[in-house]
């Protein structure tokens, strides 16, 4: 297993720092707090570059935010971190942990992956159902149970340690996984009014990131906290160990770390034939259903042992869809349409069918209502735009292409789309190029 080491150093270098600022602020230029900082670029290099040099990083407190997925009918709760300077670090920390996560990593591993996102891994998923060229198949469909909010911290670093040897970026991931216990330990002693020295807080954060319980209560009670506030300062420092924030750069990157020798096992170990995960959905193709069962006992096993994880209840193993055929002809119903058995893989916002492949109808009443608003507006914004244009990749690569035709073309001029969306990245690129001559001029 490679290690690494000297991670923490190059972060410290105002190039790297400035260009985790500018990429941070994607879509979000438009903000005032965005606007302020990126006005002050240098200065507030300097004051992040001493915050990481002194490693005085400390997270703030957010309020949960709860959202519902149409699609899924899901709830989550999501953490909003400030731009100023929180989803900085988190973009700095990301900049050096990402070739740890893509060394090894799976070839189809998918999600939140550079360059493998849904038509990257629908690319070949079609490939492998059209090479089974209408023979019998099996489809194997899963996901974990709760995935971001089940992953075991312990374990999360205990992986992390194994091949980060930098203790201070290391220190600086574990508090990046331990964000939510530390801003509300962090909340209460503000709220109590409790003052604290710099070192101390520091120390604080870093018994609570390496889960040093005792050493982390010991702080408290010296800072003087106590009653009511104490036992709901200790009750979070002893308690949650499951779960990575979710709304965070980083916790999609450590979902893949985490589930990166997954990958490896059902491969390798398990021979499963065709195999893709797109975070913690998975997709397995065989010809023998046997087969697919026990792979499937086998992730089971895996996941409870090794990452302390569960599948989803809802698994499933059936039989890809395959057109009848009667006395060598295929049999179609009164519509002249084709009959088939079996059933449709439903995986990353696509249905592969045995002979096309479409969109899901929550992904095509987003893309129509999308259109309706843009056909009123009267001056289109380049975030409408972007998303209308993102829209149009999923009919242009799909066979859906006839309900574009029919429904989303009428209400929207796509040249005059990409024209707002160009002219947006042409003054972004003017206004770097202005703020990098004006450094070279300076220095």
């Amino acid at each position: 297993m490679r290690s690494y080491n000297n991670l923490y150093e190059p972060m410290l270098q105002d190039d790297y720092i400035k260009q985790c600022f500018i990429n941070a602020s994607k879509k979000k230029k438009n903000r005032n707090d965005v606007r302020e900082v990126l006005e002050n670029l240098d200065e507030h290099t300097e004051l992040l570059k001493k915050m990481l040099t002194e490693e005085l990083f400390i997270p703030d407190y957010h309020k949960p935010s709860v959202i519902n997925e149409s699609s899924s009918k899901k709830t989550r709760r999501i953490l909003k971190p400030h731009y100023k300077y929180e989803q900085v670090i988190h973009h700095c920390a990301i900049g050096q942990f990402k070739p740890i996560v893509m060394n090894g990593l799976y070839e189809f591993s998918c999600g939140s992956i550079p360059g493998r996102g849904v038509h990257y891994g629908k690319k070949y998923m079609r490939k492998w159902l059209d090479s089974y060229n209408g023979k019998k198949m099996y489809v194997l469909k899963m996901d974990v149970h709760h995935f971001f909010e089940s992953i075991d911290r312990k374990r999360l670093k205990e992986k992390l340690r194994k091949e980060i040897r930098d203790d201070r970026f290391y220190r600086l991931l574990c508090v990046l996984i331990e964000h939510d216990r530390v801003a509300e330990v962090v909340k209460i002693l503000e709220d109590a009014a409790v003052e604290i020295s710099l070192e101390d807080a520091r120390e604080l954060v870093s018994c609570i990131a390496f889960n040093q319980d005792d050493s982390a209560i010991k702080i408290l009670r010296s800072a003087g906290i106590a009653g009511e506030d104490f036992r709901k300062a200790e009750q979070i420092v002893r308690g949650k160990r499951k779960g990575v924030p979710l709304g965070y750069f980083t916790s999609q990157w450590f979902g893949n770390f985490y589930l990166k020798k997954l990958d490896h096992y059902v491969k390798e170990q398990l021979r499963a034939e065709h195999y893709m995960r797109y975070m913690d959905d998975m997709v397995v193709l065989g010809k023998s259903k046997k087969k697919l069962h026990n792979i499937r006992k086998e992730i089971q096993r895996y996941l409870n042992d090794e990452l302390h994880l569960e599948l989803k209840g809802d698994w499933q193993i059936f039989r890809f869809e395959y057109p009848v055929k009667k006395d060598g002809k295929f049999v179609t119903d009164e519509n002249g349409k084709i009959k088939t058995r079996g059933r449709m893989i439903d995986f990353m916002g696509f249905q592969f069918h045995h002979d096309r492949t479409t969109i899901r109808k929550t992904t095509i009443e987003g893309a129509r209502r999308k259109a309706y608003h843009i056909a009123g507006c009267e001056k289109i914004s380049w975030y409408n735009a972007a998303v209308m244009l993102s829209y149009m990749g999923w009919f242009k690569h799909t066979d859906t292409y006839d309900y574009y035709l029919r429904y989303i073309k009428p209400s929207v001029n796509v040249k005059k789309l990409k024209r707002i969306v160009s002219k947006h990245s042409r003054k972004e690129n003017e206004k770097r190029e202005r703020m990098e001559n004006a450094e070279r001029v300076a220095a």
